[in-house]
């Protein structure tokens, strides 16, 4: 039970962050960019402050779970997509229910949910309204990370708390025998799992790169021009900037655009399945992209390149792996010329962001990996015998840029 000296402290606390929230305003309004984000922060500091421990006890455990499960539900549904039919006319639990045909009742349930997370507008007993964010998820793309995120890691979340008891607390360090595996039975790395369920595979995909329009560029961060353009061989594999795990090559298309003046070549290098699949997707056809079949756990095929690139990808695997992976890139570089550009999370060491801490233990569910420190970092790459020639950000809980040498 809460004292009288509980209050006046609770009172303090909320006094202080009350003059945070009021300053970041009015820097947002006087057009600072980075207002936004601190105005978000210093209003989730002011809910913290005016809950009590109990309330925010509760709202961990009660309400996150709940609406994560909500939303899974809620796009099977269809509840998103009917919601804006019509331009987004108000729609009631039938009227929501009838693409499926599913209980009204039941619909009603999920969806008064969806409206507690501001994902509908609740206009009246049973009746709903789009709104922005309605909109958002009503598009495949965006839909699709609530699948991704739903199917792929709620099972190993469940599961993770008797994998580590069972396993004394040890870190998980193992991607093919760890909590991933543990909770969905499952042989071999997460990515088999992915590969073997194309719902999910298409779904991580489509998620992945909408979500990475809404974040600064890795082009954004680094000086392409200077680093990357200036003193480039324009001959052979040389000229070659290679993305390593690049999925279907979103990201090498989103650098076409973006750096029209880079005239070397552009090779994806993927396992053969997700090449298959680039290659569906009509990936290459206008020959700019190259793709190739390859594993980066075995020698590299192209020597000299001027730019090994590689974006959330190491943070997929465990530290014996990654200097595997950096083995045979090195072993494939220049010195001098070539770089290994790594696009990851760069934790803070006090204070980091929320997006970087729920990654972290996102990864050691789900390939018994995590994000790394800017130490964490150094140590790994200084054990290859590379260097870190420069580290890149722009924005709290974003990817960072990595630019490592070998000389």
């Amino acid at each position: 039970m809460a004292t009288q000296a509980d209050d006046v402290k609770r009172e303090e606390q909320i006094t202080q962050a009350l003059s945070q929230v009021e300053a970041h305003a009015s820097q947002l309004k006087s057009g600072d960019p980075e207002a936004r984000q601190k105005l978000i922060a210093s209003a989730r500091e002011l809910v913290t402050a005016a809950e009590t421990p109990v309330e925010t006890l509760l709202w961990n455990i009660w309400a996150l779970p709940t609406r994560t499960t909500a939303l899974r539900i809620a796009v099977d549904l269809k509840i998103f997509e009917t919601a804006v039919a019509d331009n987004g006319s108000p729609k009631t639990n039938e009227q929501l229910a009838a693409p499926t045909g599913a209980s009204p009742t039941l619909v009603k349930r999920v969806a008064r949910a969806c409206a507690s997370m501001k994902m509908l507008d609740e206009q009246a007993p049973g009746v709903y309204a789009a709104n922005s964010l309605t909109q958002l998820l009503a598009q495949p793309e965006y839909a699709a990370g609530i699948i991704f995120t739903f199917d792929m890691t709620q099972v190993p979340f469940a599961n993770l708390p008797t994998y580590l008891k069972n396993n004394k607390f040890q870190n998980p360090e193992n991607g093919v025998d760890g909590p991933f595996q543990y909770a969905h039975k499952h042989e071999g790395h997460a990515f088999h799992f992915l590969t073997a369920h194309p719902e999910i595979f298409q779904a991580f995909h489509g998620y992945v790169h909408a979500l990475r329009t809404h974040r600064p560029s890795w082009t954004e961060m680094y000086p392409v021009q200077e680093r990357l353009v200036q003193g480039l061989k324009t001959e052979g594999d040389a000229s070659a900037l290679i993305d390593l795990g690049g999925g279907v090559g979103q990201t090498l298309q989103d650098f076409t655009k973006a750096v029209p003046e880079y005239n070397g070549r552009l090779v994806l290098q993927e396992l053969p399945e997700v090449i298959g699949a680039a290659t569906a997707m009509g990936v290459g056809a206008d020959n700019r992209i190259e793709l190739q079949a390859y594993d980066f756990f075995t020698p590299q095929p192209i020597k000299g390149a001027r730019a090994y690139f590689m974006r959330s990808v190491l943070h997929d695997w465990p530290d014996e792996l990654c200097r595997k992976i950096l083995a045979n890139i090195k072993d494939a570089m220049e010195p001098g010329y070539s770089k290994i550009l790594i696009s990851d999370c760069v934790l803070a060491d006090q204070g980091a962001s929320w997006q970087h801490l729920s990654l972290d233990l996102y990864m050691m569910a789900q390939a018994s990996s995590q994000e790394r420190t800017e130490k964490e970092w150094h140590k790994l790459i200084e054990s290859c015998g590379l260097k870190i020639a420069g580290i890149y950000n722009k924005g709290d809980g974003n990817e960072g840029l990595i630019e490592v040498v070998c000389e």
